[in-house]
């Protein structure tokens, strides 16, 4: 019988990727928490294994408390929102200042953080980069508004504040 001539037989292709439907209602959450990050870099910014966090969002596995901690500490995740699907998915989620809500705060404060860091000497000693951060929070806080630009103009306040104590004010 020729195998390759005969008619009869069909192939079968068996397509072996992953379902992409998670199986849980929390593995959903885990991706939506995620958003548009790589699924590397969002397992690393919470101390996981990239495999591992695949297993989360699959819903093959469940993330321990320790990682649930990063998620709520990095991320600023509601932890009641992310095991019931109840709530807001941040931490302050529903809270407002001035008009902004803690969610959008919370996201300027890290992206002025990360930004400051980078732009910071290394030989700053961490209680001047806290008391620095501090200045730009509480001008962040003084604002009408906090728009998309408002990290980039708080970064900017801090620039100048940087220069003046070190009196390299360009007057």
């Amino acid at each position: 019988m020729d195998l390759f001539n005969d008619k009869s037989k069909k192939c079968v292709i068996v397509d072996m990727a992953r379902p992409s439907k998670p199986k849980t209602a929390l593995a959903q959450r885990l991706i939506d928490v995620r958003g548009q990050v790589t699924r590397e870099d969002f397992a690393r910014s919470i101390e996981v294994i990239p495999g591992t966090y695949a297993n989360y969002e699959r819903g093959d596995a469940e993330p321990n408390s320790s990682v649930l901690g990063n998620l709520a500490r990095v991320h600023g995740v509601n932890l009641h929102w992310l095991l019931t699907g109840q709530g807001s998915m941040l931490i302050g989620g529903d809270l407002t200042i001035n008009s902004t809500k803690l969610s959008d705060i919370r996201r300027f404060i890290w992206n002025i953080a990360e930004t400051y860091w980078e732009q910071t000497p290394r030989r700053t000693k961490p209680a001047a980069f806290a008391d620095k951060f501090l200045e730009m929070f509480d001008y962040l806080l003084t604002r009408e508004d906090v728009k998309e630009d408002a990290a980039a103009e708080v970064i900017q306040f801090g620039a100048e504040q940087l220069k003046r104590a070190s009196g390299r004010d360009e007057r």
